[in-house]
């Protein structure tokens, strides 16, 4: 495609990967069309610049038509004009350049921080057709958590429920569903078309399955992606959750975290107490629709109970002078704050040191929950509007705020 779109269409193109030797080697192979005077003489003629330079690399072809370029197959149509120049990824990668095709190779490490910085490259493609080619085997389904592979998952899923009418989407892996039979080497001829065409050899693949696990083999080799019927539906464990299930504790002294959904749908309070009969930090959240009635809500609380804490998160910062003005004192939390949260409440979750009340809402938040990192922090993934985390965010954050206290260690006191 970079080929035949540089030379026939006059394209410009960036190739991205994630590392930087896998960058210069698909430089180099296509660096060996032009570079090939004997074998290609026509290509070779297109040459403008070639750049070989570490991190620089890049093909340049001079414009004109095929009659300029001695062709013998007058008429075949190429403009020449089109380059390619390749980098490897990071948040920051792609800034400055203007090209018609994004190439994101190796895309189950590609992340949203990285598609963001490369997206506006082709915002203002020369050619007025922008387009963006991912490739790349299935991400590792034992990092569902982790940013790497959040892109290539969601335009698969986004593929298979045909939800944009632009997307092209080629799978030559095996269907979603229980691992195939590792050893079945038709399965490797069916999913890898380079074995039949003598590219790939099937000795090389036979040393692949014995030194890979029979799960990576499937994944790498025979395109993989996992079965849904045992795939994760949230961060936590329903299981484990279901186990954490308490009672509610006797009016005392709690950390109150209030959020906001993104969309200003609805408003959630988080209280995070100590439940003194099991050690615990026992968390309850109060999640209605709108927002207005959390200032009444947590004046309220502030009558009943011995209150830490106030806590706000960002989306909830337009509360604080409502709140200080009912006489509430207010921290005002921010986004490391909130990734903060969002592994510590893992953690304490998975030791068994807090306690809920089963309730509908926070049941629902767990279930659902999916992260992304934002950084080098975990935070609770919110991009879609239709899940609604607020309640999560804010037990999360309470349960995590109350641990910070100078009188109260949850983990010391449980363990």
């Amino acid at each position: 495609v970079e080929l035949f779109g540089m030379v026939m269409l006059g394209l410009r193109f960036l190739h991205t990967a994630h590392e930087v030797k896998t960058a210069r080697k698909a430089f180099r192979r296509i660096m060996s069309f032009f570079e090939n005077e004997r074998q290609f003489p026509e290509l070779h003629r297109l040459v403008k610049e070639i750049r070989k330079t570490n991190g620089q690399e890049a093909i340049f072809l001079h414009a004109g038509d095929c009659a300029e370029f001695g062709h013998g197959n007058q008429g075949c149509g190429c403009t020449g004009g089109g380059s390619i120049e390749f980098i490897a990824r990071s948040s920051g990668s792609g800034r400055g350049f203007t090209v018609d095709v994004l190439v994101c190779d190796e895309d189950q490490d590609l992340t949203d921080d990285e598609q963001a910085a490369l997206l506006p490259t082709i915002s203002a493609a020369p050619s007025g057709n922008p387009m963006v080619i991912l490739t790349g085997t299935p991400p590792d389904p034992d990092k569902q958590d982790a940013a790497k592979g959040e892109v290539a998952r969601r335009v698969r899923t986004d593929a298979i429920n045909d939800a944009d009418p632009d997307l092209c989407c080629f799978d030559w892996g095996v269907p979603d569903g229980p691992m195939p039979d590792v050893n079945d080497e038709s399965i490797a001829y069916a999913t890898n078309p380079a074995l039949t065409s003598g590219r790939l050899n099937i000795a090389e693949v036979r040393r692949e399955r014995k030194l890979m696990s029979p799960a990576k083999f499937a994944r790498e080799r025979y395109g993989w992606w996992g079965d849904p019927a045992t795939a994760r539906t949230g961060v936590i464990e329903m299981s484990t959750w279901a186990q954490l299930r308490g009672k509610a504790a006797a009016p005392g002294s709690a950390v109150v975290v209030v959020d906001v959904e993104p969309d200003l749908s609805a408003s959630t309070i988080g209280v995070a107490a100590n439940d003194e009969e099991s050690g615990r930090a026992l968390v309850m959240v109060d999640h209605r629709a709108t927002v207005p009635w959390v200032v009444d809500q947590v004046v309220a609380l502030d009558e009943v109970r011995t209150l830490l804490e106030v806590a706000l998160t960002p989306s909830a910062a337009m509360l604080a002078p409502d709140l200080e003005a009912a006489g509430v004192s207010v921290v005002l939390l921010s986004n490391t704050d909130l990734g903060r949260a969002c592994g510590s409440f893992q953690t304490t979750v998975r030791k068994g040191a807090v306690l809920h009340l089963g309730q509908p809402e926070l049941d629902a938040a767990v279930r659902t929950s999916r992260t992304r990192f934002v950084g080098d922090l975990q935070h609770w993934d919110r991009r879609d509007p239709k899940i609604a985390l607020s309640p999560l965010v804010s037990a999360s954050v309470a349960v995590a705020r109350l641990v910070l206290q100078d009188d109260y260690d949850v983990e010391d006191s449980f363990l």
